[in-house]
C-alpha cells in the first residue's frame, strides 16, 4: 500500500498532443495517477479514456468563484498525493496563467509534500507562429484578460495598476468569455483609438480548429471568444496615442529632441519658471470658477510644464519623470503607515499628525537636525506675500503706528492682518479691490502711477 507521493505537474501544451514534450509524455506514461484540471482540452482524448485518470470538472460546478475552484482543485490533488505519486497536468504550460498550479504548489510546499514542475509548449508558443513575429525582438507584453477584468470592477481604485506601453504589442490571454472581451476592449479603449486593429485567435496551434481574424477594438466583445482565445494587440503611432504618462513623456522627449519644435528645443530650466507659476493660477482659476472642462485643460498644461522640466533634467543627466514618480509614490505610501502599514488614523487630524510624525523620522533617519527655521522661513520664498500672511496671521506683530505714517510695506501688512481678523483672505479681498478699480465696470477716472502703468503693459 503506498502512503505518501510527489506532485508532478505538466502541461499538455495550447492543444495539439504532437506538442507534448517527451518529458511530459514519460510522466504521464509512468504516472500511478493522473489529475487533470480540466478535460475541456483539444488533444487529449487518450488521458480522457485512461482509468488512472481524474478530472477537476465537477469543481467548476460547485465553486462560488474562480480562486474557490482553484483552492479545492489543490486540495484535491494534494489529498490524492498523499495516497501515491499524482501528475497534475493543465493545459499550456504549468507557469502560464495557471493559477492552480500556484495556489497547488503554495499548498503543497506547506503540507510538506514535494512537487516538480515539468517544461512544456505554451500557448504563446502557439501563438507567435499563428500570428507571426518575434516576441522577443518586439518587446511583446503579456496581459491577462481576468486580471483586467478584475481591475475593471475595481472601478476608479484600479487607476494605475494597469502598464501599458501602447508603442509595444502587447498579447492578453484568457479572454474566454464575453464578459471578459468586455473588460479587456474598455481597458484597452484608455489607450488606443475604438478602431485599432486587433488579431483574435482562437485555439492556436491546434489542427483543423485554428481561427484567426482581424476585428476593431469597438467590436471585440460581439466577437465569438472561448477558453482558447487570446488576442494581440499591435503597437500605435503618436496621431492616435492615447492618454497616458508615457505617452505625454514621450511626445515631450520628441519636441525636446534634434528635429523636434524649435522653441520646446530652446526652453531652459529658467525660462520655464514663470509658465509653471502662471500655469498653476490657471488651474485654480478654473477650480474657483468650477468651470470642469477648463480645469481639465489647464491641468493638462500644468502636467506639460512638469514634463519638460523632468525632461530637461533627463538630458541633463539629472533625473527623469521615473524619478519623480517614484519619490512621490515612496512619499506617499511612507507617510500613510496608517493605509499602507500598521499604524491607525480615525481622523483627518489623526492623518495628519501621523504625516507629520513620520516627516520628523525622516529627518533623523537622514541625520537631519529639527527644523528650527522660524514659521516665515519655511514656506517657499516665491510664495506671494499676501499668501505667507494669511497662513502666518497669528504668529505675525501689527505694525506699531498708525496707517497714515506707516511705510508702505507696514500700511500693507496691517491692511492684509485685518483681512484675516475678519475671516477674509487677504489675496482675494485685493483681488476684488483691484477688480473693482480697473475693470469693465471702474471708473474710467481711475489712473495708476506711470511707473506702475509701464510695468505691467504687454
Amino acid at each position: 500500500m503506498i502512503t505518501g507521493g510527489t506532485i508532478t505537474v505538466v502541461g499538455l501544451g495550447p492543444g495539439n498532443p504532437d506538442d507534448r514534450t517527451v518529458g511530459v509524455q514519460r510522466a504521464l506514461d509512468r504516472a500511478w495517477r493522473i489529475v487533470l484540471r480540466t478535460a475541456v482540452h483539444p488533444g487529449i482524448a487518450d488521458l480522457v479514456a485512461d482509468p488512472r485518470v481524474t478530472t477537476c470538472d465537477d469543481l467548476y460546478e460547485a465553486g462560488a468563484s474562480f480562486d474557490d475552484v482553484y483552492a479545492r482543485i489543490a486540495d484535491r490533488v494534494i489529498d490524492l498525493a498523499r495516497a501515491g505519486d499524482v501528475v497534475f497536468a493543465v493545459p499550456g504550460h504549468p507557469s502560464y496563467g495557471e493559477r492552480s498550479v500556484r495556489l497547488t504548489v503554495e499548498r503543497a510546499v506547506h503540507s510538506g509534500v514535494p512537487v516538480t514542475l515539468s517544461n512544456a509548449v505554451s500557448a504563446p508558443d502557439a501563438l507567435a507562429l499563428a500570428t507571426g513575429g518575434d516576441p522577443l525582438a518586439e518587446g511583446l507584453q503579456f496581459l491577462d484578460g481576468v486580471d483586467l477584468a478584475a481591475l475593471l470592477d475595481a472601478g476608479p481604485f484600479g487607476t494605475g495598476r494597469v502598464t501599458i506601453d501602447p508603442f509595444r504589442p502587447s498579447l492578453v490571454s484568457q479572454v474566454y468569455s464575453a464578459p471578459v472581451a468586455a473588460a479587456v476592449k474598455l481597458t484597452l479603449m484608455a489607450w488606443f483609438p475604438d478602431d485599432h486593429p486587433l488579431t483574435v485567435v482562437r485555439a492556436a496551434g491546434v489542427p483543423g480548429e485554428e481561427w484567426v481574424a482581424t476585428v476593431p477594438l469597438h467590436a471585440l466583445d460581439r466577437t465569438k471568444v472561448d477558453h482558447l482565445t487570446s488576442v494581440r494587440v499591435p503597437p500605435i503611432d503618436f496621431p492616435h496615442a492615447g492618454p497616458h504618462w508615457p505617452i505625454l513623456t514621450r511626445i515631450v522627449a520628441r519636441l525636446r529632441d534634434e528635429g523636434g519644435c524649435p522653441w520646446d528645443r530652446n526652453q531652459t530650466r529658467d525660462s520655464l519658471r514663470s509658465a509653471l507659476l502662471a500655469e498653476a493660477y490657471e488651474v485654480v482659476d478654473a477650480i474657483d470658477s468650477t468651470d470642469l472642462d477648463n480645469l481639465q485643460e489647464e491641468m493638462g498644461d500644468l502636467l506639460l510644464v512638469i514634463c519638460m522640466q523632468a525632461q530637461i533634467a533627463d538630458e541633463a543627466g539629472e533625473f527623469d519623470i521615473g524619478d519623480v514618480l517614484d519619490t512621490i509614490t515612496a512619499k506617499l505610501i511612507r507617510r500613510h503607515p496608517h493605509v499602507f502599514g500598521d499604524r491607525v488614523a480615525d481622523s483627518a487630524e489623526s492623518a495628519l499628525r501621523t504625516w507629520q510624525s513620520v516627516k520628523r523620522e525622516e529627518r533623523q533617519s537622514n541625520g537631519r537636525p529639527p527644523d528650527e527655521r522660524s514659521p516665515l522661513d519655511r514656506l517657499p520664498r516665491s510664495m506671494p506675500a499676501l499668501e505667507k500672511v494669511a497662513r502666518l496671521a497669528g504668529d505675525i506683530a501689527p505694525p506699531h503706528g498708525h496707517a497714515a505714517g506707516d511705510d508702505p510695506g507696514d500700511a500693507l501688512l496691517r491692511a492684509a492682518l485685518a483681512c484675516v481678523a475678519a475671516g477674509e483672505d487677504p489675496e482675494a479681498a485685493l483681488g476684488r479691490a483691484l477688480r473693482r478699480r480697473v475693470g469693465p465696470t471702474a471708473s474710467s477716472t481711475v489712473q495708476m502711477p506711470l511707473a506702475t502703468r509701464s510695468s505691467v503693459t504687454p
